[in-house]
């Protein structure tokens, strides 16, 4: 059904004159009298009575046009219901993160979204990398934060450099308050799973740096009560030793190094508004973030 030729009588009638309708609506006067003769003809009898006055609804007409206003009214609620589902998309915001962004971040992040949008639902689910990514690449996150992994080719927007320390047992014998990258050759290093070991192990390769490695497949709270009963020293990101009391030395790595983490999605992810809204604060909190978190890690 073309709505368009309902809006366009209801026009004609509100303004008495197919010139004056014509004229709001950007048609011609003829071009808007073929449409209303057209209109007639679909409906099978007149509606409207013409007059050197201009024009009237006919009393079949007089019947009708409730019923056509409230047609148009229905057709102007659905368009605006689709816009806003353009706009705002589903009510729920699927992230996949990683779980020291999720620990250090997102409750901060998502109390300041709820505050605008009380009734969107950012639904969170952690993982390792593989299973962070694997999501993203399987359509079940709408974007997610990670750290940059040459693997992975998703749009990516950085957010924050996430400086490697060494974690070391409290009796190591170093008397600096950083940690050479150098230092960890000959060591007996653990090195920490669920794909931390990518960026571990390019930056041992960039910096030519051979320690005795020892594959785990445990998470970052178990590395650490490894490292605490001197099984071996190890390096993790500031994110995940940020507000940790543990019984271990944590020194930052020089030359520093880092990982990059931030946002990834699909090249072809077309953001709604909330979306952007989030994104928009996420970027408003790690700028806040940067300035005032760390202090000594020590």
């Amino acid at each position: 059904m073309n709505v368009s030729k309902y809006k366009a009588l209801l026009c004609a009638v509100d303004m008495g004159s197919f010139s004056a309708a014509a004229k709001k609506l950007g048609y011609t006067q003829s071009g808007l009298t073929h449409m209303m003769n057209a209109l007639e003809n679909e409906i099978g009898f007149p509606i409207l009575e013409r007059g050197f006055y201009g024009i009237k609804l006919t009393p079949s007409g007089e019947r009708l046009i409730p019923k056509i206003r409230e047609l148009v009214t229905c057709e102007d609620a659905l368009n605006n219901e689709i816009q806003m589902v353009k706009s705002f998309g589903d009510t729920i915001i699927r992230i996949g993160a990683y779980s020291s962004v999720v620990s250090t971040w997102l409750p901060s992040i998502i109390e300041r979204f709820n505050q605008e949008f009380p009734d969107v639902t950012v639904n969170i689910q952690t993982g390792t990398v593989t299973e962070v990514y694997g999501g993203l690449a399987e359509g079940r996150f709408d974007f997610c934060f990670v750290a940059r992994n040459p693997k992975y080719e998703y749009k990516f927007l950085p957010l924050f450099q996430d400086r490697f320390y060494a974690v070391l047992p409290k009796d190591f014998p170093s008397h600096s308050r950083e940690f050479p990258i150098s230092a960890f050759n000959g060591t007996k290093f653990l090195m920490p799973g669920l794909g931390f070991d990518d960026d571990i192990s390019a930056i041992f390769s960039e910096n030519r740096v051979k320690p005795f490695v020892t594959q785990t497949y445990v998470d970052d709270p178990a590395i650490i009560s490894m490292v605490e009963h001197r099984i071996g020293v190890s390096m993790l990101s500031e994110l995940i030793l940020t507000g940790r009391r543990d019984e271990v030395r944590m020194l930052p790595i020089v030359p520093a190094v880092a990982r990059s983490i931030g946002i990834a999605m699909k090249h072809d992810k077309v953001l709604s508004v909330v979306q952007k809204r989030l994104i928009v604060i996420t970027k408003e909190f790690v700028r806040d973030y940067k300035t005032h978190i760390f202090g000594n890690i020590e």
